[in-house]
């Protein structure tokens, strides 16, 4: 399928984010997470008949990528274990499950029961290696990070877990100059590090990742999201990017449609066709900025 013959259009998402609970128990300096205009409920469960139902539905249109997460912290959900149970008995071939957490909560029944549950990659935010920094930027408990992601890896070694385990940064200002360090800490404990560069979360106004980024940030011209990543919240609605904290524009919602239907729907096919004409009013593409910097 072609949009006007300018760019490929896959008849299905190459990967889906699915918001499984909503909120989050951290208030990073980075994330518009307890800064929205809009009122975003906290610890609202997704009903189990409409999560078997996306899932189901992933799993026939072959969406490579499934993850049960969105502007959230995951680990709020008790039953996330049993969530990717059930993924991982659907899944079929070069299908995976991917969650990413700043590991507060990652305590060693959480660990366990997700490796159990045959969760594929667990990417846990932790920014720097420094409490200063890590407490500036995350304002979360520095050594109970370290210690739940160290329980993990361990955990994982053990029982010779399947799971992939990284942690996650940003590239920041305060981060930056210590890369190195930081590379050498994780190194130690066995684990992979990504580094990933700063963006402005669709200008959001209440953070200030300009100010934090290692790199000035530039606008967001290459991004291909819209082309092959769907993302759903709680109750269904489908929002345009895992940046559109403020829900600037619902596409649709699968506890009314299929992902089918909304994908290939006429909603989402105009915000595709405007992003390639250069029209990016009213979308949350309009004024994106990144760090153009290397991605680790």
């Amino acid at each position: 399928m072609l949009l006007d013959k300018k760019r490929p259009q896959p008849r299905a998402p190459r990967a889906i984010q699915i918001q499984t609970i909503s909120g989050c128990n951290g208030n990073c300096i980075f994330c518009p997470n307890k800064k929205t205009k809009i009122k975003i409920p906290y610890g609202k469960p997704m009903e189990e008949t409409l999560f078997r139902s996306i899932i189901d539905q992933c799993v026939t249109l072959k969406v490579r990528r499934i993850s049960p997460y969105l502007m959230n912290e995951p680990l709020m959900d008790p039953e996330l274990p049993r969530h990717i149970d059930y993924i991982s008995q659907k899944k079929r071939r070069r299908q995976y499950t991917k969650i990413n957490s700043n590991g507060s909560l990652l305590t060693e029944k959480m660990a366990k029961g997700l490796m159990d549950a045959g969760l594929d990659k667990l990417h846990i935010s932790v920014q720097g290696i420094d409490p200063g920094d890590y407490t500036h930027l995350m304002k979360l408990d520095f050594d109970m990070a370290i210690k739940n992601v160290e329980q993990a890896v361990k955990i994982k070694q053990k029982e010779n877990y399947a799971t992939q385990i990284r942690v996650v940064m940003l590239d920041t200002g305060e981060i930056h100059p210590h890369l190195d360090a930081i590379r050498a800490f994780w190194k130690e404990r066995g684990v992979e590090i990504n580094v990933n560069q700063m963006e402005n979360r669709g200008t959001h106004n209440e953070i200030e990742t300009g100010k934090i980024s290692a790199n000035k940030l530039s606008v967001f011209r290459w991004c291909d999201r819209l082309f092959r990543q769907a993302y759903v919240l709680y109750d269904g609605r489908m929002v345009q990017c895992c940046a559109d904290w403020e829900q600037t524009k619902i596409l649709g919602d699968l506890s009314q449609e299929s992902l089918d239907t909304i994908w290939n729907g006429p909603d989402y096919m105009a915000y595709r066709q405007k992003f390639i004409d250069g029209d990016l009013r009213g979308s949350i593409c309009n004024g994106c900025m990144k760090d153009p910097g290397k991605t680790d």
